[in-house]
């Protein structure tokens, strides 16, 4: 296999050490155009982050914890977790209140917002309104400016004494 134990020579040692192992070299070299041995010479080494905590043994104090010990340690967590459980409690009826608090004032703002956008609304009817009747006065300013002209004609035409005062539009 490999392990070769050398027995001792009557000559130069006078002990034989049954625990010492002789490995002799191997005699093959590897073939140098070996594709996956040469892959594996590329391959970087990766360290552990902790260096030290491969070599740490187990402690084994950790397996003479006594129960009172143990019931002591649960204590301790009991209480950290009920003031935890305490704050975060608080914290979120803080955030209750002020959810609440926001949802009024946004309620607020929605009933201002809705009140203008009918108030606007009144404005733009109103406004077409208005629209409607200066495109009326328009209208009829273009018939006025159409018919005065043939009035002021046939007012000529009229005997002195029947004649109608001249009339202006302005």
């Amino acid at each position: 296999m490999g392990n070769d134990q050398k027995k001792p020579s009557q000559s130069n040692q006078s002990q034989y050490h049954p625990d010492i192992v002789v490995v002799s070299e191997n005699k093959t070299q590897p073939n140098p155009e070996d594709e996956s041995l040469n892959k594996l010479k590329f391959v970087p080494l990766f360290y552990p982050i902790l260096k030290k905590s491969i070599d740490l043994k187990e402690d084994d104090d950790l397996y003479l914890m006594t129960p009172d010990r143990l019931v002591k340690l649960a204590d301790l967590l009991k209480d950290h977790l009920s003031i935890c459980a305490f704050n975060v409690t608080k914290d979120q009826e803080a955030l209750s209140t002020e959810i609440k608090h926001l949802n009024f004032v946004v309620d607020l703002l929605m009933q201002n917002y809705l009140e203008k956008q009918k108030k606007y609304a009144k404005y733009c009817e109103q406004m077409k309104t208005v629209n409607d009747l200066n495109v009326s006065v328009k209208k009829i300013r273009r018939n006025m400016d159409e018919i005065l002209p043939m009035i002021k004609s046939i007012n000529e035409f009229l005997p002195e004494q029947d004649r109608l005062e001249e009339f202006s539009f302005r």
